[in-house]
């Protein structure tokens, strides 16, 4: 399973037909003409001695979309023009911007704002990332300012979080940031040796869980908003509090999710997505990376609360 964002366009699926792709379009090559891509006919084995991570999983990654040099026809260039193909490292890079965005807009948060002020700043924020992002996963593809615009104001809304939970508790922004590091560089791993791969199975797993995750947090919500009872999270299973054991597994869940977003943006090179849609696979990257944060952030949170 990987980001909503990166799931409404043909480019960022597996074996799609895409406007650059199609049996007798001119100009184009299909999977039929490439000797490189036999991975889309099921077979298992490169050809022509060609060595690629993923041909035995159905990526198809060509010398073409390797090189990221062949320019194909995009559905949002002008008729008759031809765009660039977008290549791997065009997606982290931009996803290392964005991550440089909400960075700053956190560090700026946390220094320049006063204490008073940022709970309800964090709540402005939070609401305006989520009515973007809400947003952006409608799109076929995601700009640069959307994209910029999102991380920043996530930035202002972790980072100033992070900075009031950092007051009462020293210690847990750091322990946040290297936890998020860690889960973020152990997915990243996975993904790059081909040890963890996401499938169908698992992608329902996955979508299952986080349903009951939303419903259980609406219901906790409205539990506490009434008065009914104090927060669900509190209570305590097996001498643990349900709150640490939902945190450990919706971390676990966001590192998969992580790896689906690189497999996806692997597909994208792979059926040679025009070069502007490296800030939609970025985004979809970041955001699930933003979540792994809070995660773990609540996390470190509930251990440090239950430490004093």
């Amino acid at each position: 399973m990987s980001n909503p964002v990166m799931n409404n366009n043909p480019y960022f699926r597996p074996g799609a037909s895409t406007p650059n792709r199609y049996e007798g379009g001119a100009g184009t090559r299909t999977a039929q003409q490439n000797p490189y891509a036999g991975q889309f006919q099921g077979e298992t084995k490169p050809q022509y001695g060609y060595q690629d991570a993923y041909a035995q999983d159905g990526y198809a990654q060509t010398a073409y979309a390797q090189q990221g040099g062949f320019a194909q026809p995009s559905p949002f260039a002008a008729p008759g023009q031809a765009t660039e193909s977008m290549t791997y490292d065009d997606a982290m890079t931009k996803t290392a911007i964005l991550l440089g965005a909400a960075i700053v807009a956190g560090v700026a948060t946390v220094l320049l704002v006063p204490p008073a002020v940022i709970p309800g700043l964090a709540i402005i924020a939070s609401l305006a990332a989520f009515g973007l992002g809400f947003f952006a996963a409608f799109r076929p593809m995601v700009g640069k300012g959307i994209a910029i615009a999102y991380s920043v104001l996530e930035g202002v809304a972790l980072g100033g979080l992070t900075g009031l939970f950092d007051m009462f508790y020293p210690g847990v922004a750091f322990q946040a940031i290297l936890g998020t590091v860690i889960v973020v560089g152990v997915a990243v791993f996975l993904h790059m040796s081909g040890k963890v791969r996401t499938t169908s199975k698992g992608r329902r797993v996955v979508l299952t869980v986080l349903i009951a995750y939303i419903i259980f947090g609406l219901v906790n919500l409205l539990l506490m908003a009434f008065n009914v009872t104090e927060s669900l999270r509190l209570v305590s299973v097996g001498g643990i509090e349900l709150g640490l054991i939902l945190g450990v597994i919706m971390i676990a869940i966001g590192g998969y999710m992580l790896i689906g977003d690189l497999e996806t943006a692997k597909y994208a090179v792979a059926n040679r997505a025009p070069k502007q849609f490296a800030w939609t696979v970025s985004l979809g990257i970041v955001m699930t990376i933003f979540w792994i944060y809070i995660e773990v952030l609540r996390v470190a949170v509930i251990v440090a609360s239950n430490n004093r």
